[in-house]
């Protein structure tokens, strides 16, 4: 009973918030041309990145050591600000944007607060917040877009994290510092924020590296379907947010594994029969994006089980093989992208996406066997 009330409350907000997210953004869609959507979302992969260079207290370093008990919290936390300060100040001197500052701090705030609740286990919490940030993102993204224009949005996007800026910092006073704590799990921590950035790579550098390429009306187009995808790992993400702090504590079930591929390949075949029917009909300017969908949506499959494989080497602060298996991914991905992209557009940047998917799954399924 434990394990289905923790479940359904990391399951019930991570819906809610998607949902709420997924309604934002596909209204933002009716709203604006594929051009602009894709502008924004370029922008956005600009702070991305910045915010993976930030990171080297990443939330899954401190979920495994806030579920552990490992008193490393406040360490982490202002080691992650300070470098949020010093990617600021890039920022301000490549792009003289407050905004992407913004939503930059909004972003390394979140993840801590977040890392916070979960290796704590407070799910309810977590999920109170969760929600709480994305009603606040679509009430003052819409209301700013409406008052001063599309970079409204923008500003929209960063403001709504003040509640976990200030979760962040009351927790930030905890603790006590320990770099020799520090010190001694370097290794782990050092890993993890590698891990954040070329896990974020690969969310990021695609579409700043697709603007250029092939222009913002792709890109847009390529952001919705993506989108879609993103709402079909829904469950996937929830699962992760599950097993990670009990894999910490050597808590997860074969069948429990097993069961979660299973509901994946079903939202899989969701994806590629029934949604693509229904973009062209409420997204006429995003028709293009009917293409992708279908592609993208075979990647929960593999995307699965890779975060099922990351949860059980990264409760036993194996983090390593994640990292390694990043690398591969991300120097799949992208060189996949500047073959393919330009020549097949959309559907080539999705078939890059799924064959860079399916090498990462079959690399930690390998190296999962080998440790066995």
């Amino acid at each position: 009973m434990k394990i289905i009330k923790d479940i359904g409350s990391i399951g019930i907000a991570d819906i809610t918030a998607t949902a709420i997210g997924s309604i934002f953004w596909l209204y933002l869609a009716s709203l604006l041309t594929a051009d602009d959507y894709g502008e924004i979302q370029f922008i956005l992969s600009i702070a991305g990145m910045a915010f993976a260079f930030s990171m080297i207290g990443t939330r899954n370093s401190v979920v495994v050591y806030e579920a552990k008990k490992i008193e490393l919290r406040r360490t982490l936390f202002t080691i992650s600000i300070i470098g949020g300060i010093a990617v600021s100040i890039i920022l301000w001197t490549l792009y003289q944007r407050v905004d992407v500052i913004i939503i930059t701090f909004g972003m390394i705030f979140s993840e801590l607060a977040f890392g916070y609740f979960l290796g704590k286990k407070l799910f309810v919490k977590y999920g109170i917040f969760i929600i709480l940030q994305k009603v606040l993102m679509i009430s003052l993204a819409i209301g700013l877009y409406f008052t001063i224009g599309v970079e409204g949005i923008l500003y929209g996007l960063g403001l709504s994290y003040i509640p976990l800026i200030v979760i962040a910092f009351k927790n930030l006073k905890e603790t006590k510092y320990d770099f020799k704590l520090f010190k001694r799990h370097s290794g782990f921590i050092i890993n993890n924020y590698s891990l954040i950035i070329f896990g974020n790579a690969k969310g990021n550098l695609d579409k700043i590296l697709i603007a250029p390429l092939v222009g913002f009306a792709v890109l847009g187009n390529y952001s919705l379907a993506f989108q879609v995808y993103l709402v079909m790992m829904v469950f996937t993400n929830i699962i992760y947010k599950y097993s990670l702090p009990n894999h910490s504590s050597g808590t997860i079930s074969i069948k429990f594994k097993i069961i979660t591929t299973i509901i994946s390949i079903g939202f899989a075949l969701i994806g590629m029969l029934i949604v693509p029917q229904i973009i062209p009909i409420y997204f006429p300017n995003f028709t293009d994006a009917v293409e992708a969908i279908p592609i993208l949506s075979l990647a929960v499959i593999p995307n699965t089980i890779s975060l099922l494989y990351s949860s059980k080497f990264l409760g036993a602060e194996k983090s390593r093989y994640i990292l390694i298996g990043s690398i591969i991914n991300l120097g799949t991905y992208l060189p996949l992208i500047l073959f393919l992209g330009e020549t097949y557009l959309i559907q080539g940047i999705s078939i890059s996406y799924l064959i860079s998917s399916i090498v990462y799954c079959l690399f930690l399924a390998v190296m999962d066997k080998k440790q066995k």
